[in-house]
């Protein structure tokens, strides 16, 4: 006699789909445990009535005030302007050199001019910044690193 079990196929399609599926919530966790040490991002939400345009992330480094931030890679315009109603991130190329402040320039269609912290401290230019436009303010969220 042949005490030997076999799979069917439908058991072996469920364990490959639960396994799938494990893998997939491990590998996430993986992701969310790292993101803090990527690359800067900065996601702007504008919940304004003005389109944003003449986007710029600049780093001020140490006692450095905003004088010189041309050099070294130290701004990074973003060519694209953002509309009314639109979420957008993106990944300011700086140049580090030591620790400092990253800083988000803007202008709205009515032409006023915005400058806000988005990273109040940083070594590394890594981490997130979560930049929301409304009509009457802007709110800042930093998980910089």
């Amino acid at each position: 006699m042949n005490t030997r079990r076999r799979f069917s196929k439908k058991k072996i399609i469920i364990l490959s789909v639960i396994v799938l599926v494990i893998g997939i919530v491990a590998f996430r966790s993986f992701l969310n445990a790292i993101d803090p040490f990527r690359h800067l991002r900065i996601t702007i939400h504008n919940q304004s009535d003005y389109d944003l345009t003449n986007i710029q992330a600049s780093l001020v480094q140490g006692d450095n005030s905003f004088n010189n931030n041309n050099e070294n890679g130290s701004t990074y315009v973003f060519k694209k302007d953002i509309p009314s109603r639109a979420n957008v991130k993106f990944a300011p190329q700086l140049k580090r050199s030591g620790e400092g402040v990253v800083s988000l320039a803007f202008t709205d269609s009515r032409g006023k001019t915005y400058n806000k912290t988005v990273c109040g401290y940083t070594e590394y230019l890594s981490g997130n910044s979560y930049v929301t436009v409304t009509n009457e303010n802007i709110t800042v969220k930093d998980e910089c690193m």
